[in-house]
């Protein structure tokens, strides 16, 4: 899928207006994601985070209703807070000194 410019203009208007509704509605949630960023990837097929940036295919987010936006953002964001997109770092770190000391 070829993203447009006007696409990414929409993108970035969605998901401003879903963080200001979780502002409103959920402030926890929305306060943790005033720290974040997001990109837009054309091959990815859902959502995900690296603890920096909310990666979005952009297939998916033109499917999504304002409520599921909001249900995603809230999902991601909650892999950030419990430091789920960072165990794996550690798994690997740990593996690795195991290895070497063997």
């Amino acid at each position: 899928m070829e993203i447009s410019e006007a696409f990414k203009k929409e993108f970035i208007k969605k998901l401003l207006f879903s963080r200001t509704r979780l502002l409103c509605s959920h402030p926890f949630f929305g306060l943790l994601l005033m720290n974040m960023r997001f990109s837009l990837d054309a091959e990815l097929q859902t959502a995900a985070t690296d603890g920096e940036y909310i990666y979005f295919g952009a297939k998916f987010l033109s499917e999504l209703s304002d409520d599921e936006l909001d249900f995603i953002l809230m999902h991601e964001i909650l892999h950030v807070a419990l430091g789920h997109c960072f165990r794996g770092e550690e798994r690997k770190m740990t593996r690795l000194l195991i290895s070497r000391a063997i």
